[in-house]
């Protein structure tokens, strides 16, 4: 139990500063739509840095702990929680390289999309594009699973816990960030890690509740 509570809040840690990593490469790309100087390339290193390096702990760690609450009641579900989680872990840096790269080089050129970053990016397709695609499909298995964990019996996890799921946080914040400009510009793109951050914790909060019980048939 003290291990789960320990990498719980672990990954909670790793998820903020992926945090801090997206919103340098936001502020970086969004002065640049509004034609303000920023230090643009040490800011991109070090958002790109801090990102490529604590996506992958992040996911890891907290999909683990997850995969370990439920595996008493469900290990078919763990297993594919937890090899579900290895794959956000190892795309999610991926992707985040990318967006670094994409933007350094939109500087290099001068090339700078007018457009709000996530427009900017699905109207680029390629490679990017079809990563973040996959990335959504693992998202949205993992969170099915972690509902499904909650309202089948024996229950894993409360059902409040089952609906605090990423798809779920992640849905409720795009589109809360979508009504405006600024919303589009940073709320939106900021949602998936905002959605761990919020779900990382009502996962932590539930562990160090003590009310962790298995089975619970109710």
């Amino acid at each position: 139990m003290k291990t789960n509570r320990n990498l719980a809040l672990a990954c909670i840690i790793f998820t903020v500063i992926a945090l801090c990593g997206d919103l340098l490469l936001l502020l970086v790309v969004n002065s640049l739509r509004a034609g303000v100087h920023v230090q643009s390339i040490t800011m991109l290193a070090i958002g790109g840095l801090l990102g490529c390096i604590s996506i992958p702990l992040a996911y890891a760690s907290g999909f683990a702990v997850m995969a370990r609450v439920i595996r008493p009641t469900a290990k078919t579900m763990a297993a594919i929680m937890l090899f579900c989680g290895i794959g956000a872990a190892i795309i999610g840096p991926i992707i985040h390289a990318m967006t670094w790269m994409s933007i350094r080089s939109a500087i290099i050129t001068g090339a700078v999309s007018s457009s709000s970053p996530m427009e900017a990016m699905v109207e680029q397709g390629g490679l990017l594009l079809n990563l973040w695609i996959i990335g959504v499909v693992l998202l949205l298995a993992i969170s099915i699973l972690i509902v499904w964990s909650g309202i089948r019996r024996p229950r894993a996890i409360p059902l409040w816990l089952a609906f605090l799921n990423p798809i779920v946080l992640n849905l409720l914040i795009g589109t809360l960030g979508s009504f405006s400009d600024i919303g589009r510009s940073y709320l939106v793109p900021l949602a998936p890690n905002l959605a761990h951050i919020g779900f990382f914790i009502a996962l932590y909060w539930y562990l160090h509740s003590g009310k962790l019980q298995q089975p619970a048939y109710s």
